[in-house]
């Protein structure tokens, strides 16, 4: 009688442990995707004035210009938020930028939170 009430007890142990797992939800894509929502806002608002995604306006395109950049999102944060001192700095593909467009000098940026151009940049990326 014992052993068929602790047969009984790891069975029901058994059963209940074989339940219905809830599986952890990705919410990567949701985050990538509010992220991109939240560029584009931005985009809109501060850099439309300027640029287009695919056509010159008074600055160049930016689609692409991850890759005139050498893929290097600190040196395209650092012209965002002041291409002047970008320039000043020596940095290569400032330089070309500013000599490319008559040396028209891009707005400085500081009020942007690097939040703020992270998203920018993935708007631009996408």
């Amino acid at each position: 009688m014992k052993y068929l009430k602790l047969l009984t007890l790891a069975l029901g142990v058994c059963l209940m442990s074989c339940g219905d797992e809830e599986k952890p939800v990705d919410n990567s894509s949701t985050d990538i995707t509010r992220e991109v929502n939240k560029g584009e806002q931005l985009f809109n608002n501060y850099c439309l004035q300027c640029h287009a995604l695919d056509k010159d306006k008074i600055g160049p395109p930016l689609k692409g210009a991850f890759s005139h950049w050498d893929n290097d999102t600190a040196r395209i944060r650092a012209f965002i938020m002041n291409a002047g001192a970008s320039i000043r700095s020596g940095d290569p593909r400032a330089v070309q930028v500013a000599q490319d467009w008559n040396n028209a000098m891009m707005t400085p940026m500081p009020h942007l939170s690097n939040q703020d151009v992270n998203a920018i940049l993935e708007y631009i990326a996408e």
